[in-house]
């Protein structure tokens, strides 16, 4: 069901943020939270029925944009403490979740053509 994979991308994400954060400023229980946060969302995610889709949207796709957001935040704050190998890293990640979303972006063209030529 999509509210089931939708649910655990979000524990993804939210856990991702947090696991930075706290290692970022040096809080080794906000990272671990975070980190298992994250691998719960993972579990929750590879656990739900899955067509490779979330409502009509390639997966690829919204994590590409989780990536990207995460690559933000990280970037910004390495910005903000002036840390250029914490910013460095999230215009890296961006730039992977750029590219993951162009990728599901391209499967969902795809599916779209196809349905439309039935």
């Amino acid at each position: 069901m999509d509210t089931e994979r939708i649910e655990g991308i979000r524990h993804q994400v939210k856990g991702a943020i947090k696991q930075t954060l706290g290692r970022i400023i040096g809080d080794s229980k906000l990272a671990a939270d975070g980190a298992a946060e994250r691998a719960g969302g993972d579990a929750q995610v590879a656990a739900a029925p899955s067509s490779g889709q979330v409502m009509g949207i390639d997966a690829d796709r919204i994590k590409g944009v989780a990536h990207q957001l995460e690559g933000a935040l990280k970037a910004g704050l390495g910005t903000v403490i002036s840390d250029p190998v914490l910013r460095q890293s999230g215009i890296d990640e961006q730039a992977a979740g750029k590219v993951q979303n162009a990728v599901g972006g391209a499967r969902d063209s795809a599916r779209h053509a196809a349905e439309t030529e039935e």
